[in-house]
């Protein structure tokens, strides 16, 4: 499973990074894992004005003066860490800019037994181009032959796109796919590079860091806010670092939804979806029998194995095996998914779909009713871009989605736009021995379990539960045995994720091009008062398995919400009161759409991106009729 470096763990994988519990449960908190420091030291250049788009190296005598040493920039500075065991006990180095331009002056020479930081009264450079400085934090774009030639660039701007797609993520990755495919053409425009081209887990080795690593910081909290960071730019966007869970919403959940999308989902929606992110037929005999005593002992509870994304070619829907045609393709990414096309000539590849990575779009252009072109920033050409498409799709995500909307002055006769950001909220158990003997353990067993009340409502356990037979077994792929984790004892831990109306005290605000979003979000509150209910179903769950627990042990709970699963800034409505209507067009314009989940009414306690996809190809196919 994923180390994040940070505390609190969900059994799905995903993370809600430094959570922090809310006052009144503080003392019940049970942090699933810290990860262990490394032996680092740091160099920081503090400055504003060669912040990226800018790239600042380092290059030293270590390095023998030619190599680049990376680093992050973050809070107003360029950070470079160094591993201890690899330092000479004095470096000598030089800052350099944009790969060209080395810093005036002598060298600088430090000890490598502490850390370091310079600022621009010490560190300077001959002129250099001015580049378009977008003040995120650690957004940077590998520029590589591989981008180069998987994902070629068109930045001719008197072509007339019958779609554009901003953000290529689950919503605008799958959207963009369902339209190429039927000959709709189509450009997306993504802000960062190709930075995995595929799922980090479909990779051989270690890469659970890199979701931590390669987040990019493009808001701010106002005093008192709490949202966490995790967002992620680049071709994929989050489906690269996602866990694969897709569960459908219930019924009580759709209930908040207008009645077009509630009947879509529930009379067949779902199911494309699903087919498209290759939901898992099953894992195996162990979860058969984990699922099979569950259900036994708590007849009042659905439970199923967790609805999962994750390619079984190889098996039928009885589970067994059968076509060895495909190759797994693993976990489910909208990289995968487009570099697939991308790699293909025909109607279904390339032919109709344009990429155009590198592409920070900073407004959309409107006359009237109508959304005309799309203004972006082209951070590899370092050029202002001017696109045109029949039709415009935001798919940025909760967050970026309103900055551009925000950024171009669009109209918002509801008075909705960046307002109610809200995340579900969760509960984390402690994570459990499981007794040796015992049935259910074993160092080579594994199991995820899914569990809802059949009564439940909004009011009355309003929560699904991920159970987890040794977590570290989640997500393996490595060609060498000897490094397939093996826990010992085995262990089991169950995390509870709630449904939440919208916050609307929760806002955005656009601080103007080039700068980060300003963000206001109080904790959710929404599960503190279903905390014994969901104790005792982790309660009666580990009874059920024979795993020793103390009674009265709280859980940890995180409140603040992460741009993971968090919605509503530009909330569908049914009645012309919120940002988009139910087809997800906006209400002020005519050709101007939204596909992720800032356009949620409500959050459910289901995991948002099963749902995305189902609304994204729902859209392509309104899209294609509108265009014929």
């Amino acid at each position: 499973m994923p180390d994040y470096d940070f505390n609190y763990h969900s059994g799905s994988g995903d993370t809600f990074i430094g959570a922090r519990p809310a006052e009144d449960v503080a003392r019940l908190i049970t942090p699933a894992f810290v990860a262990a420091p490394q032996a680092l030291r740091k160099i920081r250049f503090e400055t504003a004005r060669y912040a990226p788009n800018h790239v600042v190296t380092i290059r030293s005598s270590s390095e023998g003066w030619t190599n680049d040493t990376l680093g992050t920039y973050r809070d107003g500075a360029w950070e470079f860490f160094f591993e201890i065991p690899i330092l000479p006990p004095t470096l000598a180095f030089k800052f350099m800019l944009d790969g060209e331009h080395w810093m005036q002056g002598p060298d600088l020479s430090v000890t490598t037994g502490i850390d370091h930081s310079f600022d621009e009264s010490t560190v300077h450079f001959p002129a250099a181009v001015n580049r378009f400085r977008h003040g995120y934090d650690n957004f940077q774009i590998d520029r590589t032959k591989l981008a180069q030639d998987g994902v070629p660039r068109n930045t001719r701007e008197d072509i007339l796109y019958d779609v554009i797609i901003i953000g290529s993520g689950m919503g605008g990755g799958s959207l963009a796919d369902a339209l190429s495919d039927a000959g709709v053409k189509t450009l997306v425009l993504e802000a960062g590079g190709l930075t995995l081209p595929t799922h980090m887990t479909n990779l051989p080795g270690d890469w659970s860091r890199a979701a931590n690593h390669h987040k990019v910081g493009h808001f701010m909290n106002e005093p008192g806010s709490d949202f966490l960071s995790g967002v992620h730019l680049s071709l994929g966007g989050r489906s690269v670092y996602w866990s694969g869970l897709i569960p459908r919403m219930h019924d009580w959940e759709l209930s908040f939804w207008p009645e077009p999308v509630r009947n879509f989902l529930k009379q067949g929606g779902y199911e494309p979806a699903e087919t498209l992110l290759r939901k898992a037929r099953r894992l195996g005999p162990f979860q058969d029998q984990v699922v099979a005593k569950l259900k036994a002992d708590l007849p009042g509870w659905h439970v199923e194995d967790l609805p999962r994304s994750a390619h079984q070619p190889f098996l039928n829907d009885a589970g067994e095996l059968e076509s060895i045609v495909q190759d797994s393709t693993g976990v489910f990414s909208t990289a995968d998914l487009l570099l697939s096309s991308m790699g293909y000539a025909e109607r279904a590849g390339r032919r109709n779909l344009t990429i155009n990575l590198g592409h920070l779009v900073t407004g959309i252009a409107t006359n009237g009713t109508q959304a005309t072109e799309v203004v972006c920033q082209d951070l590899l050409g370092n050029a202002t871009r001017r696109y045109r498409g029949n039709f415009i799709v935001l798919a940025a995500g909760s967050l970026e989605s309103p900055r551009i909307a925000m950024n171009s002055g669009l109209s918002d006769p509801g008075g909705q736009l960046g307002v109610g950001l809200t995340d579900h909220p969760a509960f984390f158990s402690a994570v459990y021995t499981i007794p040796n003997g015992n049935p259910f353990g074993g160092s080579k067993r594994h199991a995820k379990a899914f569990l809802f009340k059949k009564t439940a409502t909004f009011q009355d356990h309003p929560f699904n539960v991920e159970v987890v037979v040794n977590p570290e077994l989640w997500q393996v792929r490595n060609s060498d045995d000897d490094l397939v984790p093996v826990p010992d004892p085995s262990k089991i831990k169950m995390t509870f994720t709630f449904a939440s109306r919208l916050d609307d005290a929760n806002r955005l605000s656009s601080l103007g091009v080039g700068r980060k979003l300003s963000v206001n979000v109080r904790r959710n509150q929404a599960g503190v008062a279903h905390f014994d209910a969901a104790r005792t179903v982790r309660n009666a769950i580990l009874t059920s398995l024979g795993v020793p627990f103390t009674t009265e042990e709280g859980m940890g709970y995180g409140s603040e919400g992460t741009v993971h699963h968090a919605g509503g800034t530009m909330r569908m409505s049914g009645t012309a009161t919120g940002v988009v209507d139910t087809d997800l067009k906006f209400e002020a314009y005519d050709n101007l759409y939204c596909a992720d989940p800032s356009v949620w009414p409500f959050i459910p306690a289901a995991n948002p991106s099963l749902t995305l996809v189902a609304l994204s190809l729902r859209l392509a196919d309104h899209l294609q009729a509108r265009l014929t």
